[in-house]
């Protein structure tokens, strides 16, 4: 029995190493440019092309904001304290720079100067955004709430985006610049079919009981076949079993520690 416990307490020990040695950014290149996407922890994400830097879900609860650039367009997914903090936002905003954030968001006045972007718009070429294009997709549970009848993620109330570096509309539809999806706090709702297809970044959250687990995010990468999908908002599940669960696909998973803080 000791014996079998010592096995037990390498294995954990060799697998807490591993996470530690995860980075905590990489870098995807393109003819159409180069992303850098940075786990600032938890939910919170950093996306930089070229001058331009997109901050989604800024939390200090959550996530080491001292590796953060100030922003030119902050994205909000939901109301949630782990995707919700108007001083973080105030923090790292630049000034006059663009906050996004859905309706439900906005509607709690929290913070000046939101723009409020409901479900299943795209929004491109304004100052309102920062000169990008970005999608909001909807992000909600289809089964899992806390009691029967009852989700933790309402249909309409959060969601996820789909940011593309350009303000062309015609090279956004046409794929022509780089594409990141932040999926937010969601299970695999039939809009990413319809929005995100064959985009070149899915952050995917699993985490139980509000979002998926491994398997289930790994099954649903495999509907809408981003060319790379990063596991995010993990907490307390193991994101290598959503990579082992991709092998022998053409997805490309790559594993970040977002949980170094």
């Amino acid at each position: 029995m000791r014996l079998r416990w010592s096995v037990v307490l390498l294995v954990v020990a060799a697998v807490a190493i591993v996470r530690a040695q995860m980075p905590t950014s990489t870098t995807i290149m393109g003819a159409s440019g180069t992303v850098v996407i940075t786990a600032l922890g938890h939910a919170s994400v950093q996306i930089e092309q070229g001058n331009k830097v997109v901050i989604v879900d800024p939390v200090s609860m959550m996530a080491d904001l001292s590796k953060a650039k100030p922003a030119d367009l902050i994205l909000i997914t939901d109301i949630h304290q782990d995707h919700y903090d108007p001083a973080a936002v105030a923090k790292l905003r630049k000034t006059g720079a663009p906050v996004v954030a859905p309706p439900a968001v906005a509607d709690m006045k929290q913070i000046p100067d939101v723009v409020s972007m409901g479900n299943n718009l795209m929004r491109t070429n304004e100052a309102a955004l920062a000169g990008l294009t970005v999608i909001s997709v909807p992000a909600y549970n289809i089964e899992r709430g806390p009691s029967p009848g009852q989700l933790y993620h309402t249909r309409g109330r959060g969601q996820g985006y789909l940011i593309q570096f350009t303000s062309s509309l015609a090279d956004a539809r046409a794929g022509k610049a780089p594409s990141v999806y932040v999926a937010g706090d969601t299970e695999c709702v039939p809009a990413m079919g319809q929005w995100v297809r064959g985009v070149d970044v899915a952050l995917m959250p699993m985490n139980l009981p509000y979002t998926m687990t491994p398997a289930e995010a790994a099954t649903c990468v495999k509907e809408f076949a981003p060319k790379i999908a990063i596991p995010y908002h993990y907490m307390g599940q193991k994101p290598e079993e959503f990579a082992e669960a991709l092998k022998g696909t053409k997805i490309e998973v790559r594993l970040l520690n977002w949980y170094a803080k």
